[in-house]
């Protein structure tokens, strides 16, 4: 066995470093908070190759004195705190003293500083957490200028380790914006290899902030305010009415105490709000500003300070749910009319579906009505007519496995009406088949589409006027990363310019361009693409509820979905059909054979 040593000072700081500072963006968070804790009204960060040849944050702050930069990079000197006491009654982002030490232990480091008092102006030059050189310089104003170069320099295994040029931007953009949303009125620049991504001037308010960052309709987002059960401090919630929609839960903000964290139990109760009212694999927008005691929050709990603990968790769930269901009761946007439907099942040349007299009401834009998300079976259990009947009287999903297949069963069914405008009923010898039409649809737009891209020959429809979507920076760095392959596949786009893209074509089976190319979009990891991902987002994108189907249609359809691979689910894994037994029905009347 090896004997046991003290490590050194320069192995201790690089494994310290690494609980710290993991990649650009750890820098980019830690040097913004330092900003802002000197009271900057102005933050400017400028990056090269997603921060991993440069980082520089520049802001106008308070400065930092001659005397306070012998002492700037030591560890666990901080000026935030000065005994065990102020960790109960934290107000500042840092207090540890540990992310400047970090960040200097694995790159190379100058400081640029004059505070208001000061004569003259400082620049201080590390390279690895050795100080190289200390000396007056010429800086106009007060604040503070800090250049992080050549991250990871001295650690290569760590270095290996960072993604490409445009993952680590992106990563720095999850960093970058939850602190433009809690201070609509400082100014955020963001520059990346000359390019300028961000340049937020002050805005008047959170929801304009929000709006104007995330290129959101401002009347689609609401602002709540609301108070606490005993408690003096005021909290505000900015939220996204029904019509905004991800994928992904990639802008969902909470803040405590003006500290952005992630908290599961916050979290859950304010997807769980949205839960009933948007359609099932999509999330809202919300940003949450908690304010408590700072005796009432342990923020000394994660290296990053990431996650936090908070006291009296059970009547901040109650006040927050009612102030998000009373802003999104009260004032959230009318559920958005569908002004075209598309069904590709009929003759060429004609339509022969039945239009439903009156408006037809979906959930947004791509979404299914949530009535049929809760009629949906939970895995592993099957619907039923009656609360008491037995699990072996369900009706049941139809198994792949009997000895006549699945699709020639469906060839031989005769069909016999359609109910509430959305299932078809058929008969086949001793059973009933139910089938979910907009289901069916998908199934089958899925797999014509995937052949189509296969062969390389999708279809196109061109747009007669293009559609131009705004997309937020983070969107836009997926485009540019995947936007040859939509093309491939049939969505032909263009960049216009910074934050606009236009829209000219889209894949001839499907519809809606603006929330097609949004919802595929946010649905991609950087450079990574998944075309099976991009036609199940796209079928849904194309699916209306309350279409209702002639017969012949019907039938036409159920000939359609019998000619697929896989007709019993749809793209996203729900039952296209299920079967109910004569032998079922008998028993629910008491009839014996």
């Amino acid at each position: 066995m090896a004997k046991v040593q003290v490590l050194s000072t320069e192995v201790i700081s690089r494994i310290a470093a690494g609980e710290v500072v993991d990649r650009p963006s750890s820098v980019v968070k830690e040097l913004m908070e330092n900003a802002l804790d000197a009271g900057a009204t102005r933050v400017e960060i400028l990056l090269r190759s997603g921060g991993k040849t440069l980082i520089r944050v520049r802001d106008n702050g308070s400065g930092i004195a001659r005397e306070d930069l012998d002492q700037l990079f030591t560890r666990h000197a901080t000026s935030k705190i000065r005994s065990a006491d102020d960790l109960e009654a934290l107000i500042s982002f840092g207090f540890r003293g540990e992310a400047l030490y970090s960040i200097a232990a694995v790159s190379e480091v100058t400081v640029r500083t004059r505070t208001a008092e000061g004569d003259e102006g400082w620049e201080l030059h590390l390279k690895g957490g050795r100080r190289e050189r200390i000396s007056p310089a010429a800086i106009s104003g007060p604040g503070t200028e800090i250049s992080v170069g050549e991250i990871f320099f001295n650690t290569p295994a760590r270095k290996k380790f960072l993604k490409s040029d445009s993952s680590e931007l992106d990563a720095v953009l999850q960093v970058f914006l939850p602190y433009a949303l809690k201070y609509p009125e400082r100014h955020f620049v963001l520059v990346h290899n000359d390019r300028t991504i961000y340049d937020l001037a002050p805005d008047p308010s959170f929801g304009e902030r929000a709006a104007r960052t995330l290129k959101l309709e401002r009347s689609a987002v609401l602002e709540e305010t609301f108070s606490l059960p005993g408690r003096a401090e005021v909290c505000r919630c900015v939220l996204g009415d029904i019509n905004i929609q991800r994928p992904r839960r990639d802008i969902q903000y909470l803040f405590v105490n003006g500290r952005p964290v992630q908290h599961r139990n916050l979290s859950f109760h304010l997807n769980d709000v949205y839960r009933m009212i948007m359609p099932e694999g999509v999330h809202p927008f919300f940003v949450l500003f908690l304010q408590l005691p700072p005796e009432d929050v342990d923020v000394n709990i994660h290296p990053q300070k990431r996650e936090v603990r908070i006291r009296g968790e059970a009547e901040i769930f109650g006040a927050l749910r009612s102030a998000v269901e009373r802003a999104l009761m009260t004032r959230g946007t009318p559920r958005q009319i569908a002004e075209t439907s598309l069904f590709p099942f009929g003759p060429s040349g004609a339509s022969t579906i039945e239009g439903i007299p009156g408006e037809r009401i979906i959930f947004g834009p791509g979404a299914v009505d949530p009535s049929e998300r809760r009629d949906l079976p939970v895995p592993g259990e099957r619907p039923g007519f009656f609360t008491q009947e037995t699990r072996g009287d369900m009706p049941e999903v139809p198994s792949a496995s009997l000895g006549v297949s699945v699709c020639e069963r469906l060839e031989r069914l005769r069909f016999l009406g359609t109910f509430a405008s959305k299932y078809h009923l058929f008969e086949e010898g001793e059973g009933l088949i139910v089938v979910d039409q907009h289901a069916a649809q998908e199934r089958i737009l899925f797999e014509r589409f995937l052949d189509q891209a296969a062969r390389g020959e999708v279809e196109v429809q061109h747009l007669l006027i293009p559609q131009l979507v705004k997309l937020p920076p983070g969107d836009m760095l997926r485009w540019e990363a995947c936007h040859a392959e939509l093309e491939a596949l049939g969505l032909l786009t263009a960049r216009l310019d910074e934050e606009t893209v236009s829209v000219n074509a889209i894949p001839g089976i499907l519809k809606g361009p603006e929330a097609l190319l949004r919802a595929v979009v946010a649905d991609g990891q950087g450079a990574r693409f998944d075309r099976e991902a991009f036609a199940r987002r796209a079928c849904r994108a194309s699916v209306m509820a309350g279409d209702r189907m002639s017969a012949a249609e019907a039938v036409h359809q159920m000939q359609a979905l019998a000619a697929c691979r896989d007709p019993m689910t749809c793209p996203h894994g729900r039952p296209v059909f299920i079967e109910i037994k004569t032998s079922f029905l008998d028993r629910q009347f008491f009839r014996t054979a």
